[in-house]
């Protein structure tokens, strides 16, 4: 390792990276297949106006939230759980950063499993020695720290917009006949807006939250509010709407697609297709779920060092570790099912954490004030979670997204304590320690 990643610590002014570098950082974080394929999932759930409206929407309203988070931790120069810590106390932040490291640990696997599996099928490799290989790939690049997630944005960027043309293109060259219904047939309208809404913001409220852990680099705050720009809405969106327009020029055109997964979306159009299409489309796959893969263990590694007082590095290979096991034993399949919650469990945090900073909590904890109100923030959370689990299993979901109720109450309850309780100075003060 050339440079500390400042687990414990500060990232140095010195340190700072530009907008170009950071932005290619956050772009090849969502500008990714999974992207595109659940852009094909809800436009074949619900229809064209439906999907389009509900992401574009939805990637704004990601772009504010996760523009907020980053911009403290381009003020505070410290990672996430680093500034969990201040908020939720030293013995509550172990539960926060916890709970969003195991979370993106998961999606560090299933983006590991998913262009394993491509590859596998597609060349017919046992599964097993694929993903292995794969993912001691992306645990080593992981090592390199956000140098290394530059590298692979910087390969995954251009190789999945090229994929993207050429999929696009063989598909207008197809010569299957024009569909009567026309576009607007797509869809089975199984989900409404509110639903699509919820899926949207959900597919990235988890890794979004951690937006400081890349956000703490940025040379200034133009830099910080561009990267994230980069990726909400310009690389979010472009991935998502891709995957909307393809499965439904495919309907228009008259082909058929059995799911998403499969045929339904540019890369599995294009190994269908065969021959050196095919060994383009999962070399892109590969490549391009790599980044995504390897900026989930990032956020992870970040969070479980913090947590342990290990160093980057060691952190790094033991947890990479984990999931590799994880994702080759094919346990990992279980993990979808836990991370549908994402969107009631996540939001809240991001509500306290954005109202904690910006209402002055934040600052008085850290410059001895308020020591004693670490009730705040955990009501404020608990609200959240409880609305978002009422609307979840309720029909309520129809008619509100599961994110933002249970970010919505958590915001409210935590600005009305803010409001009415007064300050205390209980002369204690938050140690950080320094790498």
């Amino acid at each position: 390792m050339s440079h500390s990643e400042h687990t414990l610590g500060k990232v140095s002014d010195r340190e700072g990276l530009g907008v170009f570098r950071l932005g290619m950082i956050w772009a090849g974080f969502p500008f990714i297949l999974a992207i595109t394929i659940t852009g094909s999932v809800f436009v074949i759930k619900s229809d064209l106006a439906t999907a389009i409206s509900a992401i574009v929407i939805g990637s704004l309203i990601m772009f504010v939230y996760v523009g907020l988070l980053g911009e403290i931790g381009w003020k505070e120069k410290r990672s996430f759980s680093q500034i969990a810590e201040i908020i939720f106390g030293r013995s509550g932040y172990v539960a926060i950063a916890g709970l969003l490291s195991f979370l993106v640990l998961g999606w560090f696997t299933i983006n590991t499993a998913m262009p394993a599996e491509i590859f596998a099928a597609s060349f017919h490799v046992p599964y097993w020695i694929v993903a292995a290989v794969l993912g001691i790939i992306f645990v080593i690049v992981t090592a390199r720290g956000i140098y290394g997630m530059n590298l692979i944005s910087n390969l995954s960027i251009p190789a999945y917009a090229a994929l993207m043309i050429v999929s696009f293109v063989v598909l207008a060259s197809h010569s299957g006949s024009t569909a009567s219904g026309g576009m607007e047939e797509v869809g089975s309208r199984a989900l409404d807006f509110s639903e699509i809404l919820a899926g949207v913001l959900a597919s990235f409220a988890d890794s979004g939250t951690l937006a400081p852990d890349f956000n703490r680099w940025a040379v200034d705050r133009r830099t910080s509010w561009l990267s994230v720009f980069s990726a909400f809405p310009l690389g979010f969106g472009v991935a998502m709407l891709a995957g909307v327009a393809f499965t439904a020029l495919l309907a228009l055109r008259g082909i058929g697609f059995d799911e998403p997964f499969q045929t339904g979306n540019p890369v599995g159009y294009l190994i269908g297709s065969g021959g050196l299409l095919l060994t383009f489309a999962v070399v892109v796959a590969v490549t391009n779920q790599g980044s995504n893969a390897t900026h989930c263990l990032y956020n992870s590694v970040l969070g479980f060092s913090k947590l342990s007082g290990k160093r980057y590095l060691v952190t790094t290979l033991s947890v990479g570790v984990v999931g590799v096991i994880i994702a080759v034993t094919g346990v990992w399949s279980l993990l979808l099912d836990w991370l549908k919650i994402i969107g009631v469990l996540v939001p809240p945090i991001g509500a306290v954490v954005i109202l904690a900073y910006y209402g002055g909590f934040y600052e008085r904890r850290r410059d001895d004030a308020m020591m004693g109100m670490l009730w705040m923030p955990w009501i404020a959370l608990s609200a959240g979670w409880v609305c978002g689990l009422v609307v979840n299993f309720t029909s309520a979901a129809s008619y509100i997204p599961v994110p933002l109720s249970s970010f919505a109450s958590a915001f409210i309850v935590m600005g009305t304590f803010l409001k009415v309780t007064p300050y205390k100075d209980y002369n204690t003060r938050v140690v950080f320690e320094e790498e």
